[in-house]
């Protein structure tokens, strides 16, 4: 199997398939477009949960592993509370090394206001360098968020700029190559992109302006979260390519080294419906965040990409744009 993400082809095949007739305690469950497990909790209470492994062959990556799983909380209407971490480490590590994953840890704990609950620690010849495993737990807030809840006609809202993850990673991995041909100053804001993919905040206030479904995008770019957001929702969409906000400095280094930013890992950025979306937009811009309406959904199973006059149909999610190769 290629790296990166499993194709939704074989989650439904050889994952959802397995997971079995779910209790009635458990609300949400494992399926398309959802990211974030729902259970109720004694008499009146939920109680939430969301995973996001990686492998930390970039330090950025402890960040995005722990920012990965509250995000997931915050798209289903949850509070993240604490995470429950497993450190996999291989034979070779040093304790520094252990230390240095659990400092970053904390640190981004702190920022996000949650708590390191418990977790694992174990060396084992199994993994090639040092894996994080990140279990974010949270509390429902006053509505779960569910895909299910978008309606043919709700607008498609686009949170915040699309790539910023993948462009991240791609100029600090690629940074001399980069500065050979561009300004210091576009390098450094393209890494700079990355420095933090947290939309806890965001998300928060997108549900308190009404949205009826949060998405955010990962692994697979803004075409993955689209059609992920829809599988969940079993619903089409149209969208218009040119209102998909992305900045300058992702169109460069994506056109540099060859990638599809619609593509490339998104962390940072999230896709709403709402009634309104131009409201919603507008709301959200006067709390200090960009979003646009990007289109809107349907009731038949068609996703399209509108770009001026070309219109095609959008893929099914495919490898993230990271981890593609020319062999690929």
């Amino acid at each position: 199997m290629k790296t990166g993400k499993i194709s939704e082809n074989i989650l439904k095949r050889c994952v959802f398939k397995m997971c079995g007739e779910q209790r009635p305690d458990v609300l949400q469950g494992a399926g398309a477009g959802s990211d974030c497990a729902v259970m109720r909790a004694g008499q009146n209470g939920l109680f939430s949960c969301a995973v996001h492994p990686t492998p930390v062959d970039n330090f950025i990556k402890i960040r995005y592993s722990l920012e990965h799983a509250a995000n997931n909380l915050a798209c289903s209407g949850c509070l993240p509370a604490a995470a429950v971490l497993t450190v996999l480490l291989p034979p070779e590590a040093e304790e520094s090394q252990l230390k240095e994953i659990m400092r970053e840890a904390a640190k981004v704990c702190g920022e996000l206001g949650i708590s390191i609950a418990g977790g694992h620690t174990e060396v084992t010849a199994s993994v090639t360098c040092p894996v994080l495993v990140t279990t974010a737990l949270g509390t429902a807030g006053e509505r779960l968020l569910t895909p299910a809840a978008a309606r043919p006609g709700m607008e498609l809202v686009a949170i915040g700029t699309i790539a910023r993850e993948g462009t991240g990673l791609l100029a600090s991995s690629g940074e001399a190559q980069l500065l050979a041909r561009f300004p210091s100053a576009l390098v450094e804001e393209a890494k700079k992109m990355g420095a933090s993919i947290a939309v806890v905040r965001e998300a928060q206030a997108a549900a308190k302006l009404g949205a009826a479904a949060l998405h955010d995008a990962s692994q697979g770019g803004i075409f993955g979260a689209l059609w992920e957001m829809c599988e969940g929702a079993k619903l089409g969409m149209e969208a218009d390519l040119r209102k998909i906000p992305i900045r300058q400095e992702t169109v460069e280094v994506c056109e540099y080294f060859g990638k599809n930013p619609y593509c490339l890992a998104s962390g940072g950025a999230l896709l709403a419906a709402a009634e309104d979306g131009q409201l919603l937009a507008k709301e959200l811009g006067r709390q200090g965040i960009a979003a646009a309406v990007i289109g809107h959904f349907t009731g038949t199973n068609s996703r399209i990409l509108h770009n001026g006059e070309e219109v095609r149909y959008l893929d099914r999610p495919a490898q993230d744009e990271l981890y593609r190769t020319d062999s690929n």
